[in-house]
């Protein structure tokens, strides 16, 4: 059957007063012999024509894949202790927290293959730019079954990194981790990966920049098919050696419903009818309320068993929080290299973002130990450095300003830059 591929552009927002969402998106569909009906970009209104709800092939959520920016999705694999996959599941929110500036309550996880003593690879996305897109999606009668990153969905092995190019933007992709900085700072942005091997599609590494890379890297570039990134997505995704590598968005809460046979939807239909004659709406809040209480006790007794499980020679928490400061500092201990790797790629690029045109950037370096990020840039004010503070500040970057100097019209400085928690 054919398929219809997504890429959002943007988040989905309900329009006030209007029917419809606010929404950007390219559309591909492909058949069955891979050739192309047709592609191109729209909006809400247009996509509600592409996407007939009447058609059959539609009905099946896995014919239809959304491909999602990386700037919406943080990739990371995590160092979680446990015996077994039950316990690794429940200490994955332990180890994200560390990772991410927002409450962890409000960002849902997506994970590949659990395995004892072996990294968990985790996809983050915050909850309410998820459900944004699936109102916009179910308004339009489509289900989809993938929400897929799109950097998830690059070439890239052991020791390899992909650079996807487009427009001013590099979409950095490799051992577990990506990023999207801008093209003048793809220098930096691989050197931290040491990737051996570079896919370079959609562009060209400069040779100056390939000369920084302490690795000598062999790069292979990669052109884009007719239909362009979204096509070439597409090609990816359905590639058989990677069938089982993609880590999908849509799991635990958010798994897409299925297509369900007749003789299914009659008995729920007499099913429905029972449950109008016998449920009284007092008594269901009346069980909600006492399920929700009593999972939220079981869930609390199984976090302290497992924490006395994982650490019995320790004197065991007394409260929730104790639990949760201690689980942190346990994590902190085992992810170093992990965390090094993946602060280096972030800081980078947070800090290219945050740096307008008319700006420096003398010298870079990283220290593992602090896991800090020193910078050197020259810009026009003491003002810039201000609006650089507030804006890493409000990505959960803190920037301390080692010196700062006036040089004739400019001001010359050392920024040193870490997430914030981290000790300097």
């Amino acid at each position: 059957m054919p398929q219809l591929f997504l890429r959002a552009l943007s988040e989905a927002h309900a329009v006030e007063d209007e029917d419809g969402y606010e929404f950007a998106v390219e559309w591909l569909i492909r058949e069955d012999d891979g050739s192309i009906r047709g592609s191109g970009s729209t909006d809400f209104r247009g996509l509600s024509d592409v996407a007939d709800p009447n058609t059959d092939w539609l009905a099946d959520p896995d014919n239809t894949v959304v491909f999602i920016p990386s700037q919406f999705v943080l990739m990371l694999d995590c160092e979680v202790p446990g015996r077994n996959a039950g316990q690794i599941r429940r200490a994955l929110p332990f180890a994200v927290e560390e990772y991410v500036a927002s409450d962890i309550e409000t960002m849902h996880i997506a994970h590949g293959d659990v395995r004892v003593g072996e990294p968990v690879t985790c996809h983050v996305i915050s909850q309410h730019i998820l459900e944004g897109w699936l109102e916009c999606f179910s308004y339009l009668g489509i289900n989809p079954g993938w929400f897929v990153a799109d950097a998830g969905v690059l070439p890239g092995g052991e020791n390899e990194a992909s650079a996807l190019f487009e427009r001013n933007t590099v979409v950095v992709s490799g051992m577990g981790q990506a990023a999207v900085v801008d093209r003048a700072n793809i220098g930096f942005a691989l050197g931290g990966l040491g990737a051996q091997k570079i896919y370079a599609i959609n562009g060209s590494i400069p040779e100056l920049v390939r000369g920084q890379l302490e690795t000598a890297p062999d790069v292979e570039e990669v052109a884009l098919p007719d239909h362009g990134i979204l096509q070439y997505f597409a090609e990816q995704f359905l590639k058989p050696d990677s069938a089982n590598s993609h880590i999908n968005l849509l799991q635990g809460a958010y798994q897409p419903a299925r297509r369900v046979s007749k003789d299914a939807l009659k008995w729920r239909s007499v099913g429905v009818l029972a449950a109008v004659w016998l449920v009284v709406a007092f008594l269901g809040m009346v069980v909600q309320a006492w399920w929700a209480q009593s999972e939220a006790e079981r869930l609390r007794a199984e976090s302290f068993d497992f924490y006395a499980s994982l650490f019995p020679d320790e004197s065991q928490p007394v409260s929730a929080e104790q639990l949760r400061r201690r689980m942190r500092a346990k994590l902190g201990m085992r992810g170093g290299a992990a965390e090094a790797g993946s602060d280096f790629v972030g800081l980078t690029a947070h800090l290219s973002n945050t740096i307008s045109t008319g700006h420096l950037l003398e010298s870079l370096s990283y220290t593992d130990q602090r896991r800090e990020l020193t910078a050197e840039v020259i810009l026009g004010s003491y003002d810039d450095l201000e609006v650089i503070k507030g804006e890493l500040a409000r990505v959960g970057v803190t920037v301390d300003v080692a010196n700062a100097e006036q040089e004739g019209q400019r001001v010359r400085s050392r920024l040193r830059v870490r997430y914030e928690g981290v000790s300097g």
